[in-house]
């Protein structure tokens, strides 16, 4: 199995920020740096929540219990009102001094004491807040780094809170202030950072310091980059929590709204250790997605594993190979960093390998399976049957694949096909596999003692789905003499489980397919294969069991045909996936308790996977899908994930096709529909949910619009719109990565104050600015739903009189 070291997450690690993809710039350069400054929330402190107006809520529900805000006001109204408040008390202060920095109780100031008592609410905030705030493990090893050389180390925060307070929720979260030299907050400097004053201020703190060798470091470019720059500090930009267009996060969220929320920040933060040493793109993917996906959803089922064996006083489990490459040293860690005590001992096991053993007799039935593979060659039918070939004719046509064979015709005139049949039927052959049956459960049965002791008192783990396997160890096991006591957990089971409990098997399931079953589990009993894949190791499936001349019972491997690239590929994502296991133990340890493990939320820790199945990124299915799947069951079988199909199943478009995939296999095989769909129709999924989670709103039109411009390779615009609905344009367009540093809103005028990254404009000067600067036509962004005629028209008189035609971007249907 996988051998992979198990470090635990610890900020007193002073090497640990050299993991960090953003941090490691630094490596080799700290004896460079005179000064680092850092922000503080959403770099050095990360929130057990989606968002941080999410702390709201939990105030508001904290306030009901201790009766500090009427009861009639919901937790997400006080969160609305605790938004206005704010936007309201920075007006005013605005208006009264010049400057828009507040604090706590000037927000607080602006709730009616009649609803809220205003000082415990205040008190209330700054608890939950020490509450929700977790120390960022990557960024506190540099600090610390930077302690042990002797580099002072300043914190810069854009916050209402004091500074006082703020020490309060760092020493809550587990930092040592003794390292802080420094605390600036924009509440008591009267300035923020994008302005570049607490910069400035910084500077005078340290005049010895020249601003070249000040590293301020922090996750808002407007603030930490470009108003550092401002001073002449070097920022540097740390975007592990915020979100954008091409975040795996953002697709969950369109698909499942807020998924994980507590654990949302780790997640990022867990996928930010991909390091890129020795890595090409597709590798760093690859192990983002196993520290972000495959991570969370095999750790739950080894919690639930945990759970069972705690419960029900087991001490030895056995995952089944292959996926217990992964699975196995998974369920160790997950074990370790509990302090339960478990052997993993992984079973070397397939469905060939059981196939013989599991038999009682060869007849009609079996032979007509065995028939009914595809691509089944006749020499691969006599391997399995492990039975020699006497009869001359079908010696010829042992590479033939036994389909071909129902069309050629031997010597007696019948086909070789029907001579096979008649051959295998016949009473000498009969004999022949009675032994081999025979043979093959004394090996089987032979291995499972020498390596269990005990065979009928397996509890064996898998990933699913029908309980073959499970229910061939059971019959092999009885066959012998033995009564089997054994317990079979499966992370999804289908329907078929039922039956096998009839039968009085102890099989039990994480998540259940068909009737009565999850969504998760349905898509995932439906599209195992890359999940199973990506589990693997550089070996294949269990043919059978052979003895050595000492008397030791080996398993008998099929070679695996994978690229070198492939494998790195799947190493990379099993590293992320144990990876992860670290970062969850590191923050259930730090909130002591507060956190629930994943085992009591089996659905939700199961949406980061279904998610990818339903609605993949397009780089997801392309690097997903390309992924090669090899059955060994009877025959070698190497295919991709998605596969190739005819156009014409296309041709109708991605509804159709979605459709046309619940075909049986003979018709259409495709394994990943989702998949298929997205690598030839790359937005269409994405697209549908965000217009269903949307209510068919705008949304979907915005999408649209942004990804028109984004074909024509277009990165700036200006936009053209007023009121709530061109912000949520301008927005849209940052969250894609577009640029717009103008905005042209005809009620606002160029003489507003920008709140963001832009400035406003006359349609008269971005004409003017278009042909000083002679960069061509400039494109528009039109943010309207009413003036649909209008505003374009107001553009295209603007430019009449140059030889500029501006480009219209309009939002249509």
């Amino acid at each position: 199995m996988l051998k992979v070291p198990h470090t635990p997450i610890s900020s007193a690690d002073l090497l640990l920020w050299k993991q960090d993809r953003y941090l490691s710039v630094l490596v080799g350069k700290l004896q460079d740096v005179g000064l680092l400054s850092l922000d503080i929330f959403d770099t050095l402190l990360f929130r057990t929540c989606a968002n941080p107006s999410d702390v709201f809520i939990q105030i508001a529900e904290q306030a009901h219990q201790r009766d500090c805000l009427k009861a009639s006001v919901t937790p997400a109204a006080f969160k609305e009102m605790r938004i206005r408040a704010e936007y309201k008390a920075r007006e005013r202060q605005a208006a009264r001094t010049g400057f828009g920095e507040v604090t706590l109780e000037l927000i607080y100031d602006e709730m009616p004491e009649s609803i809220v008592s205003r000082d415990k609410l205040v008190q209330l905030e700054v608890e939950i807040e020490a509450e929700v705030c977790y120390l960022n493990p990557h960024v506190a090893s540099l600090l610390y780094a930077c302690k042990k050389e002797q580099i002072p180390v300043a914190l810069l925060s854009d916050m209402y809170l004091s500074s006082d307070r703020i020490r309060q929720i760092l020493a809550s979260a587990g930092l040592d202030l003794s390292s802080v030299d420094t605390l600036l907050v924009s509440s008591e400097e009267h300035e923020g950072k994008s302005s570049g004053h607490l910069f400035a201020r910084l500077k005078e703190l340290y005049p010895q310091i020249d601003a070249s060798a000040i590293v301020h470091i922090g996750d808002n470019v407007a603030a930490d980059v470009e108003g550092a720059a401002k001073a002449g500090v070097r920022g540097l930009h740390y975007p592990v929590v915020p979100e954008h267009f091409d975040s795996l996060h953002h697709w969950e969220f369109v698909r499942h709204g807020d998924v994980l929320p507590e654990w949302k920040s780790l997640r990022k933060l867990a996928a930010a250790t991909d390091l890129t040493i020795g890595y090409g793109e597709k590798e760093r993917m690859l192990y983002q997605f196993g520290s972000d996906v495959i991570g969370p959803f095999l750790h739950t089922l080894c919690e639930w594993v945990l759970d069972i064996c705690v419960q029900e006083g087991i001490t030895c489990v056995n995952p089944l190979m292959r996926e217990a490459y992964l699975l196995a040293p998974m369920l160790e860690h997950a074990a370790q960093l509990r302090g339960v005590e478990l052997q993993i001992k992984p079973v070397y096991v397939s469905r060939q390998a059981t196939f013989m053993a599991g038999l009682e007799r060869f007849g009609e039935a079996e032979l007509a399976y065995l028939l009914g593979i595809h691509g089944l060659k006749m020499g691969e039918l006599f391997e399995v049957l492990d039975i020699g070939v006497e009869e001359e004719q079908l010696k010829a046509y042992l590479a033939e694949p036994i389909e071909a064979c129902r069309h050629i015709s031997g010597d007696s005139g019948q086909t070789i096909f029907d001579l096979l049949r008649s051959y295998l039927l016949s009473d000498s052959v009969q004999r022949k596999l009675l032994a081999s049956i025979e043979r093959h459960r004394q090996l089987f049965v032979g291995y499972l003692r020498q390596e269990f002791g005990a065979p009928e008192r397996l509890v064996t783990v898998d990933i699913g789905f029908q309980g073959t396997i499970q229910g061939a160890l059971e019959k092999i096991v009885s066959l012998a003499g033995l009564q089997p006591q054994m317990t079979h957990l499966l992370a999804v089971g289908t329907n078929r489980l039922d039956e096998l409990r009839l039968h009085g098997m102890d099989i039990r399931s994480m998540l259940r397919s068909g009737s009565g079953g999850s969504e998760a589990g349905k898509r995932i009993a439906r599209t195992p294969a890359f999940l199973e894949e990506l589990m693997m190791g550089g070996f294949g499936s269990t043919l059978r069991y052979v003895e050595e001349e000492s008397g030791r019972m080996i398993p008998v491997q099929a070679q695996l045909h994978r690229t070198d690239e492939e494998y790195a590929g799947k190493q990379a994502c099993q590293k992320g996936a144990i990876a992860f296991q670290s970062y969850y133990t590191y923050l259930l340890l730090q909130k002591e308790g507060r956190l629930t493990r994943a085992s009591k939320q089996l659905e939700e820790w199961s949406k980061p996977l279904h998610r990818v199945l339903v609605m993949p990124k397009p780089e997801e299915a392309r690097t997903l899908g390309d992924l090669t799947h090899q059955d060994n069951f009877c025959t070698e079988y190497i295919a991709p994930i998605c596969g190739v199909v005819a156009e014409e199943w296309y041709l109708a478009g991605p509804e159709a096709f979605l459709n046309s995939c619940n075909y049986a296999p003979s018709v259409l095989n495709v394994n990943w529909p989702q998949g298929m769909a997205t690598r030839r129709f790359p937005y269409y999924l994405y697209h549908y949910y965000l217009r269903f989670g949307d209510s068919f709103g705008s949304q979907a039109m915005i999408f649209d619009t942004i990804l028109r411009v984004k074909k024509d390779g277009i990165r700036s615009l200006i936009l053209y719109g007023t009121g709530t609905f061109a912000e949520q344009v301008l927005k849209t367009a940052w969250f894609h990565g577009l640029q717009i540093p103008y905005w042209i809103d005809p009620a606002a005028g160029a003489g507003a104050t920008p709140w963001g990254r832009f400035s406003y404009l006359t349609l008269e000067q971005a004409r003017a600015i278009s042909v000083e600067s002679g960069s061509g036509a400039p494109a528009f962004l039109i943010a309207t739903l009413s003036e649909l005629e209008a505003y374009p028209n107001q553009i295209l008189k603007a430019f009449e009189d140059v030889r500029v035609v501006p480009k219209l971007y309009q939002l249509r249907p």
